[in-house]
């Protein structure tokens, strides 16, 4: 069964490219969302829950840090990986807030891949 990677992102051109690059992995499916609300929606309403959450801090309705925190108090989500990414910001607030991992945009492909790879496997 294909593990599922939710993929929170407003920038639709990002995520478009980001689904694309970690389709590549073997077994894995994405789903995307373009806000952190659409995002908590998702994690209350489907099962399994996602493999991976890679979410940007920088969101509409609900941000990144939020949706974060949020996941940190729900434990069905405890244990859900959670990769932060951002343009503007160091990810020292993200990981506080509980992200496994960083990842500063602009960023090369094979690193998410990388990281998500190691996250599945780990």
């Amino acid at each position: 069964m294909a593990r599922t990677i939710l993929i929170v992102e407003d920038d639709r051109a990002l995520a478009g490219t980001l689904e694309i690059g970690l389709l590549a992995l073997d077994d894995v499916d994405t789903v995307t969302v373009f806000d952190g609300r659409e995002a908590m929606e998702y994690l209350e309403t489907n099962t399994p829950t996602p493999a991976i959450v890679l979410t940007d801090l920088d969101l509409p309705r609900v941000d990144g840090y939020q949706l974060i925190t949020w996941m940190r108090t729900r434990p069905e989500l405890l244990r859900v990986p959670v990769i932060a990414m951002s343009a503007r910001h160091d990810g020292t607030a993200a990981l506080k807030a509980g992200a496994n991992e960083f990842l500063a945009k602009p960023f090369a492909l094979a690193v998410v891949r990388a990281r998500v790879q190691e996250l599945l496997n780990g």
